[in-house]
């Protein structure tokens, strides 16, 4: 067997589980969004059942572009004032998920990192379609950085992270930043994300069967996203099509076994070339999303401690 197709033995009781309930159910393309996002927080609350304790565990609200964001305040330290922190924004497609989405995962990143971590749950498509869920996201970390005192967090040490549809909207958000000639992002930590929506790379079709997320569940998430078809060029939509230069440096995961793995590859290869200071980071044998399954699959927790530590650097 081709080594392009090896899977982390950990990671074969959640393929059979997610093969299993894919079988049982309705195409995600015959689905109500509705349903779709239903179906999603079950899924979601199931990976995040037996979250670690934390010390720190806040709701609140951030100001957006559409009115105000819901938010998640992590941190392992407590109650503090002037905390480096990550500014965070969930996966799912830019259609489903929420702040209970990446529970698990965000808690474990907080006490790896000892960084602050402010979740926002941004506006979703088709409801809010492109480019309002970024316009939130632009919107929410300007808020942030600008009420940085009440939130508990040093305005000078701020990262943008997030994961899947989250990555996309991170880069973008960063890139947005840079044009508007603020500087003060420090660093940006983004998973398996999407960042071509006109690519047609090899892990497009090499992982479009049996690893969860297919090129087709791609394609039915840009439709619901996007405007039409011209808009899988617009730089705000595939940041890999935008400039790329003088943004902050980055810690870039991929996903061994995922249809997304070679924007990551793209990604990593664009901003070496613009002189951006990157951490590449690929974890072989698995699928798209893991890091959602820390509790069971070593690599995921491997890839948190290693993102956490090159979070920490960056900001501490």
């Amino acid at each position: 067997m081709n080594d392009d197709h090896y899977v982390d033995p950990e990671m074969k009781p959640a393929l059979v589980r997610m093969k299993v309930r894919m079988a049982a159910r309705a195409p995600m393309t015959d689905v109500p969004v509705v349903d779709m996002r239903k179906r999603a927080r079950d899924d979601f609350a199931a990976m995040n059942a037996h979250p670690p304790a934390l010390a720190y565990v806040e709701n609140t609200e951030v100001e957006g572009a559409f009115g105000k964001c819901k938010a998640r305040m992590y941190d392992a330290t407590g109650t503090r004032a002037g905390a480096p922190g990550l500014i965070y924004f969930h996966g799912g497609g830019w259609i489903v998920g929420d702040l209970d989405s990446e529970d698990e995962k965000l808690r474990r990143l907080a006490l790896a990192s000892g960084i602050r971590i402010v979740s926002v749950d941004y506006v979703l498509a088709p409801e809010h379609k492109f480019p309002n869920p970024l316009e939130d996201c632009i919107a929410a970390v300007k808020s942030i950085r600008k009420s940085a005192p009440e939130l508990g967090l040093d305005a000078e040490r701020l990262a943008i992270g997030g994961a899947s549809a989250g990555a996309n909207l991170a880069l973008s958000t960063a890139i947005a930043l840079r044009d508007d000639n603020t500087s003060w992002l420090r660093f940006m930590l983004l998973f398996y994300g999407a960042y071509d929506m006109a690519s047609q790379a090899p892990s497009r079709s090499l992982f479009n069967e049996g690893y969860g997320m297919t090129a087709e569940a791609m394609e039915f998430f840009y439709s619901l996203y996007l405007n039409g078809p011209t808009e899988r060029t617009d730089p705000r939509a595939s940041p890999l099509h935008a400039d790329l230069t003088q943004l902050p440096p980055a810690f870039i995961n991929a996903a061994g076994l995922d249809v997304l793995r070679d924007d990551s590859r793209a990604l990593a290869e664009r901003l070496r070339e613009c002189g951006v200071p990157i951490d590449y980071d690929e974890a072989p044998g698995v699928i798209h999303g893991y890091t959602l399954l820390a509790h069971e699959v070593a690599a995921a927790r491997d890839t948190i401690k290693r993102a956490a530590h090159a979070l920490r650097l960056a900001l501490v």
